[in-house]
């Protein structure tokens, strides 16, 4: 190994653990997505029992956002990234199993799929859901991302070729052919942000004797993730860019600026709520 090489990492991993038909085998992402909410639905009920709510509730709502996750990081990847192909494919729409989430459209319906929740739980204010969910979603969202390196997806730019990932299994989308070099490995670097971003939120629950300000954990949630996400945005290979007057940005971070100011105003209100007793 010589010193220009020293810093890329070769990666052949397959997208698949093990193969059960010649077509169909078990997948990384599938397994880093079942871990996600396996492992939120734990941090969820011990949330619930520090505050003594009723565990049955947590299992309830964790059904609402799982329900909510998929069909809308599907729905926004074909309507977001990929419509006028599945305008011309409707019936590949349903067909999660070939790949195409995007946390845009989750992060949509997420929040509907809270106001559903809330209706049937009254005692339950709609900001002390959405500070509860938020913990838990910080680390599920950094499993995903670990999901999407395995599937060597979600790639980011090429580095000079002194640093960086050699995705093997990756084509260009510009070439259509395998990668040439090194990539920024954006997927471990957003998903170590998730897990930066949950220490931070569990650590300031727990600070606050699991009786935060409703709103603030949110709050926080979104600040941090748009900070991150907005500066890894313009790694990420195959962004289009959209124009605002004189501003170049790529599309994710438009609508991820839907979020910062949703975030704005959530702490707006946090601020002006009184700290439960």
């Amino acid at each position: 190994m010589t010193l220009f090489n020293l810093f890329v990492f070769d990666w052949y991993a397959k997208p698949e653990i093990f193969m059960i038909t010649d077509n169909f085998g078990i997948r990384w992402y599938s397994l880093f997505y079942g871990m996600a909410f396996f492992i939120g639905y734990y941090i969820l009920s011990w949330i619930f029992k520090k505050e003594n709510k009723n565990i049955e509730d947590a299992d309830s709502l964790l059904m609402y956002m799982f329900f909510a996750v998929l069909i809308g990081a599907r729905l926004g990847h074909v309507f977001f990234y990929d419509w006028p192909y599945y305008s011309q494919n409707l019936s590949e729409i349903p067909m999660i199993w070939k790949g195409g989430l995007a946390s845009h459209g989750a992060a949509i319906a997420i929040p509907i799929s809270l106001y559903l929740y809330k209706r049937k739980h009254p005692d339950q204010t709609y900001l002390w859901i959405i500070d509860r969910i938020a913990i838990p979603l910080a680390l599920g969202s950094s499993f995903i991302r670990f999901g999407n390196f395995f599937n060597q997806e979600i790639v980011g730019n090429y580095t000079d070729g002194s640093w960086g990932v050699f995705f093997h299994r990756h084509i260009d989308e510009l070439t259509g052919m395998l990668d040439s070099g090194p990539r920024v490995p954006v997927q471990l670097f957003e998903g170590f942000l998730y897990v930066f971003l949950f220490i931070v939120l569990l650590t300031y629950y727990i600070s606050k004797k699991c009786r935060p300000r409703e709103g603030s954990v949110m709050a926080i949630f979104l600040f941090i993730m748009f900070i991150g996400r907005f500066f890894l945005e313009f790694w990420k290979d195959g962004e289009k860019i959209v124009h605002i007057g004189n501003i170049g940005l790529n599309r994710g971070n438009v609508l991820r600026v839907f979020r910062l100011i949703l975030g704005f105003v959530i702490f707006f209100i946090a601020t002006r709520k009184k700290v439960k007793a």
